[in-house]
């Protein structure tokens, strides 16, 4: 039989500094940080194992999000495996965000959530591990949920305002709409899963990727030609969009469904019968005006007329994109030729998603510069700041005014906690 392997641990180990004399066996140098939790942590003494716990302050962290383009930056400045580190043309200001960010981060006034959009993009480059580290480090645990869902929350709760004559304003609490608890006081650890990601999942989102490039493209030929359109006609096209497409589908698929129950024949897949997002979503919209007190037929046709009502432009994630694009094709009818970049698609749904939950988010130059742009910058205020390559002095700003505003009393605890050296940026994150 083959010789079994063991890992061995000493209960010890998991006892970190900073290292207290111990209150019950008078140990110097032994009472030390065995757990750390959401709201008080754990001390333990190595010698005779007494244990005691500590209430921690309540937190108030800034929402940060940081877009993929800075992920990928702040990589490759830390990252000795890439050439652009190698040959030393990374920006120092890169070096110098994950300085300043990783250092809020662990000073817990900080958070800044990755979403699916930064493992997306990750995953279709060669350097997908370090980027993973990269956006795990910042967001230690706090992810955003998906942009099907988030949306989906949005226009729940819209729709319920709606049935019931109540003001339209969205519930934008972030705490709703991510895993894991931003406020938490963090552990030090950092627990990541890896899936093996198989090359068919790569291929797929590359795939889907291109092809919605390619019709942006198209988009963009088209608005060239649109000499005779206002900003207001592209955001009306725009918010109208949402609703039209998503009922467009719906129909779609009971025709589908409606086909294959007569010709079982043509069945190809079970998978045929997996309802799109869209037949999900304007189910549980009629079902909101069903409880309202109309028939179930009446609750679809309630549902297609709430998707197609002037109101849908009052949804945050339908209100900001449709104003980045307009803000787009505005560019193209005065006369922009050079097309859309791959990326752009991916950039306004991300913004038009997380813009309202942040208190700041670092961006892409062009998507920062159409939200300065009116009627974009009077209309868009979620009292949300962004920043970008071009506000780099800004951004500094806004992220020494937050180190400023650290009590001595937090830094206090803080080192209580992690230890005086913990605040020190984790600059050797690949090496």
């Amino acid at each position: 039989m083959k010789d079994k392997e063991y890992i061995v641990f000493d209960p010890r180990d998991f006892i970190r500094s900073p290292f207290w004399t111990c209150p019950k066996c008078g140990a110097t140098d032994s009472f030390g940080v065995l757990m750390i939790c959401a709201n008080h942590y754990v001390r333990r003494c190595k010698n005779c194992r007494f244990d005691d716990s500590f209430s921690l302050p309540k937190l108030n962290k800034k929402i940060l999000y940081i877009d993929q383009m800075a992920i990928s930056n702040m990589m490759k400045a830390l990252n000795p495996a890439t050439k652009a580190y190698q040959k030393g043309t990374v920006d120092n200001f890169w070096f110098e965000m994950f300085e300043k960010l990783d250092t809020l981060v662990k000073l817990q006034v900080l958070i800044c959530p990755d979403s699916c959009s930064h493992m997306d993009e990750s995953i279709l480059s060669a350097f997908y591990q370090p980027l993973k580290r990269m956006y795990e480090l910042l967001s230690h645990g706090v992810s955003f949920y998906d942009s099907q869902t988030i949306k989906r929350f949005q226009i729940i709760n819209h729709v319920e305002k709606y049935i019931s004559g109540k003001s339209a304003e969205i519930d934008l609490d972030i705490h709703r709409i991510v895993h894991g608890n931003i406020n938490d006081w963090q552990d030090r650890f950092i627990i990541s899963v890896s899936s093996n990601i198989g090359e068919e999942l790569i291929d797929e989102i590359r795939e889907h990727r291109e092809k919605a490039h390619e019709q942006f493209v198209e988009i963009a030929k088209y608005w060239q030609s649109c000499k005779d359109k206002s900003f207001q006609d592209f955001f009306e096209t725009e918010a109208k969009a949402f609703g039209e497409t998503n009922i467009q589908v719906y129909l779609r698929f009971n025709e589908r469904i409606a086909y294959l129950a007569k010709n079982p024949d043509k069945i190809m897949s079970p998978l045929e019968f997996m309802p799109p997002d869209a037949v999900v979503l304007i189910n549980e919209i009629a079902s909101h005006f069903i409880k309202a007190g109309v028939s179930e037929s009446e609750g679809l046709v309630q549902a297609f007329k709430y998707l197609t009502s002037p109101s849908m432009r009052d949804i945050p994630f339908i209100k900001i994109s449709s104003m980045l694009y307009a803000a787009l094709a505005r560019k193209y009818v005065s006369g922009r030729k050079k097309p859309p970049n791959q990326g752009m698609f991916t950039d306004i749904e991300t913004i038009s998603l997380l813009l309202p939950y942040c208190d700041a988010m670092f961006i892409d130059n062009e998507c920062h510069g159409y939200l300065q742009e009116n009627p974009l910058k009077e209309s868009i205020n979620y009292n949300a700041r962004t920043f970008c390559q071009n506000t780099k002095k800004e951004f500094f700003e806004y992220l020494d005014k937050i180190f400023s505003d650290i009590s001595p009393e937090h830094i206090s605890k803080v080192q209580e906690v992690y230890g005086s050296d913990w605040p020190q940026p984790y600059t050797s994150l690949y090496k």
